[in-house]
């Protein structure tokens, strides 16, 4: 991520969430919320008001792939509002029948907004065929081949600006929608390039373009589904994985580890580590590394929940060469 962008999150952050920290990862469950509102808010408003700007350039042209840059814009709102539910009802306290709470909704929310972003390109698709066929006649128009290039590249921006909240978080679902924006901001440039040919009587190509569009937003939907199913199954995260292993060996006694499984309930994390001990060391002091193991680990990672095995390591001897991590 570039050092401009990350200075305007650093400047959005201060000034509208003066207690979130601005540097690092965030994994407070409260604070990863505020986040998530911050970008789907300024989501929102960017959003209405290119919508709205492009929704009366392209009726005034006529132009198919601008009407439909248009609503695929409107349609970033919609995914903004999953965001800002998805983070909500994520953000519910753990009950009887969820018992590790309620985080897995935010893998729900990225699914809905894949769904919403294939449907919107399918729409297109077929309206675009049409255009094809009739040979609509589009109005070009150099001003509004500059709005869209201004456009593109607003959107392209709002894209770097979820991509790195999304990182800070570790969230799948701000990542879905950056990728929205993206793929918004791309159809822009395309739909520039089809008003432009549009000037010199070239009518097809703003349907021609219409169907990339399309294609473009189906993909990055079907992209994004399987993510977010793949997170739903239980995928494991080796980086996360690893994360564990230096905590757990980061406390003196442990002399290795192995068998690590994580359960991701989006900002909780529950978390199985198996630790291998000295075998001449007295069971209360066995007891006692294990709870700074457990202790570390939930402090480091906001971890809901976690079990550490004690083994003694003249049993594991092959665990000390070639741990095996289980997601």
């Amino acid at each position: 991520m570039d050092r401009r962008t990350i200075s305007f999150s650093n400047f959005m952050i201060s000034k509208t969430l003066k207690e979130v920290p601005v540097q690092g990862s965030i994994d407070n469950p409260a604070h990863r919320k505020k986040i998530a509102y911050l970008e789907a808010w300024f989501s929102i408003i960017g959003n209405l008001l290119l919508a709205a700007i492009k929704g009366m350039l392209g009726v005034m042209v006529n132009s198919i792939s601008l009407i439909a840059d248009a609503v695929h814009t409107a349609s970033d709102v919609l995914t903004s509002i999953v965001v800002i539910a998805g983070f909500k009802l994520a953000a519910l306290p753990a009950d009887s029948e969820h018992p590790h709470g309620h985080g897995r909704i935010e893998f729900i929310a990225t699914l809905i907004i894949s769904l919403l972003l294939a449907a919107i390109g399918v729409k297109f698709g077929l309206d675009s065929y049409k255009r094809l066929i009739d040979n609509t006649p589009v109005a070009g128009s150099y001003f509004v081949v500059i709005v869209m290039l201004l456009a593109g590249l607003f959107k392209e921006l709002m894209s770097r600006f979820s991509i790195d909240l999304g990182n800070r978080i570790s969230s799948s679902t701000l990542i879905a929608d950056a990728w929205h924006h993206r793929t918004d901001a791309i159809a822009s440039i395309l739909v520039a390039v089809a008003i432009l040919a549009s000037k010199f009587g070239y009518y097809r190509v703003d349907a021609i373009l219409g169907f990339c569009v399309s294609g473009l937003i189906i993909g990055t939907g079907i992209e994004i589904f399987r993510d977010s199913c793949s997170k739903l199954i239980g995928e494991t995260d080796p980086g996360q994985v690893q994360e564990i292993n230096r905590l757990a060996l980061a406390i003196p006694g442990v002399i290795a580890t192995h068998d690590v499984s994580v359960h991701d309930y989006g900002a909780n994390k529950v978390v199985i580590v198996h630790i291998e001990v000295d075998q001449e060391l007295p069971l209360v002091k066995a007891h006692d590394i294990a709870e700074q193991v457990q202790e570390n680990i939930n402090q480091k990672l906001y971890a809901s929940s976690t079990t550490v095995h004690v083994d003694c390591a003249e049993r594991s001897l092959e665990s000390k060469h070639d741990s095996k991590n289980i997601g």
